[in-house]
């Protein structure tokens, strides 16, 4: 009876072990899914330039909320660099403020910051890049990170596949990325991938990971994300799908930042001096007509 018991014992440590370490599911990985949405990003999804006219609110706890209209324009070039200009022209308290950012693939991003009433373009860097973006819930790192993240290779971030979770409806891939570069500031980066579109429905970031208890079974609960990011309202412009409603989080102010894209287009030409220093002084830019 005792020689029963105990083969019954390390049946059940065998089968504990295989548990906690096999993966959460079969078929592809997290970096085969990751490199699925790459290779449409830079295939049959893959543009040149796009416009974005946003409509912006900024919730708080203790101020009224905030509206701000922008239009946001950006540009590929080679080797990965990406450029973005953007344009407030609403409220008055912000119209003519423009910004100006390169991101490069393997250096942080240079960003600048336009402000009419002082007639010069400040560069930001250092800790001002962790300072909300024109009063919203975006940082100007998370800026630079968000549209960096989809060139990510293993070599920037280890990949793990968590499972499936569903976020709106929407069955998603969950997958936890620990970066290993110095630059990026997170421990772990937590993305929901839409499973039949790829499109991003929620990233969470972390500055500290969190825990996830004891074996993996769970424990004190963990802190929430610096930031959360939840897109939906997916729709194609051609044959690009594109989130036209944000939200952007930061749980520990208890602030939210809700942006809505009133209209999105691709690849219109634009003139390469419009993603430049001097045209942050331009205080806007109209689609030439066709």
């Amino acid at each position: 009876m005792r020689a029963v018991k105990r083969r019954g014992g390390r049946r059940l440590l065998v089968a504990l072990v295989l548990m906690i370490g096999a993966p959460v599911e079969a078929g592809e990985t997290a970096r085969q899914i990751l490199d699925r949405q790459r290779a449409l990003d830079d295939g049959e999804r893959r543009w040149s330039d796009r416009l974005q006219r946003l409509q912006m609110e900024v919730f708080g706890p203790t101020r009224a909320p905030r509206q701000m209209a922008v239009d946001l324009f950006d540009k590929k070039y080679p080797a990965r660099e990406q450029r973005t200009i953007a344009y407030f022209s609403a409220p008055d308290s912000v119209k003519g403020t423009a910004f100006f950012a390169v991101i490069h693939a393997d250096r942080p991003a240079d960003q600048w910051l336009y402000l009419p009433e002082a007639r010069r373009a400040r560069r930001i860097g250092g800790e001002a890049r962790k300072q909300g973006f024109v009063g919203t819930d975006f940082t100007y790192h998370d800026l630079e990170l968000l549209a960096d993240l989809p060139s990510w290779t293993e070599a920037d971030a280890a990949s793990t596949l968590r499972g499936e979770e569903t976020i709106d409806g929407v069955p998603c891939h969950v997958i936890e990325l620990t970066p290993t570069r110095d630059d990026v500031g997170y421990e772990q980066i937590v993305l929901w991938l839409g499973r039949e579109d790829l499109i991003a429905r929620q990233v969470e970031l972390y500055e500290t990971a969190p825990s996830s208890g004891w074996l993996g079974f769970g424990g004190a609960a963990s802190a929430p994300p610096s930031r959360r990011i939840r897109q939906s309202d997916v729709r194609a412009i051609g044959r690009i799908p594109v989130p036209h409603r944000a939200e952007v989080e930061t749980p520990s102010a208890g602030s939210k930042t809700t942006v809505v894209f009133t209209h999105v287009a691709f690849d219109q030409n634009f003139p390469d001096d419009l993603f430049s220093q001097a045209a942050m002084e331009w205080g806007g830019y109209r689609t030439p007509p066709k």
